[in-house]
């Protein structure tokens, strides 16, 4: 692969390189791709522009590292979020899919998730928990959770009470 770019380079630049320095730009082309980890950032840099052409100008959905929020909650959130035991019993329910808020609010942060990973993969985990996760996170433990009733035993949730406008509708 470095003979492709030494002879891509020598070609860019042409006669300016190949006078008597072209033996020693060629040394240093090869230190540089020789740059452990180089090819391996070559191929995610193209990956990344590629994928980011396909969606813009193609139209072609983006690909996302969990295909819903039940596999972002298995793979992501739960390891990113185990506790000791307490939580489990104070505001956390096993059946959280079944809480209409509970499950509007991992679905919210696995899109989140989401748009991150596609933005700033390197900084994405840590911006997301930062940011976004440890926010939902407390409000879907503890006293205020949801599903603090759950505590024995699954319980539904109820929704926020609402009632008619003077007009009667809304």
């Amino acid at each position: 692969m470095s003979d492709l770019f030494t002879k891509l380079i020598i070609n860019a630049f042409g006669k300016a390189i190949q006078e008597p320095s072209e033996e020693a730009i060629t040394t240093s082309v090869e230190d540089v791709l020789a740059t452990p980890g180089l090819s391996e950032y070559i191929s995610r840099a193209v990956e990344r522009q590629v994928q980011q052409f396909a969606e813009t100008e193609l139209g072609v959905p983006p690909m996302l590292r969990f295909t819903d929020e039940f596999e972002f909650f298995d793979d992501y959130l739960r390891p990113a979020y185990e506790t000791g035991g307490a939580s489990q019993d104070k505001g956390w329910c096993g059946r959280w899919w079944e809480h209409p808020s509970a499950r509007f609010r991992i679905r919210s942060m696995w899109q989140a998730y989401e748009l991150l990973a596609r933005k700033d993969p390197a900084s994405c985990d840590e911006v997301f928990l930062r940011t976004i996760g440890d926010h939902h996170m407390d409000r879907l433990t503890g006293d205020r959770s949801p599903m603090f009733a759950c505590q024995t035993a699954h319980q539904p949730s109820k929704q926020l009470k609402s009632e008619p406008t003077d007009g009667g509708s809304r």
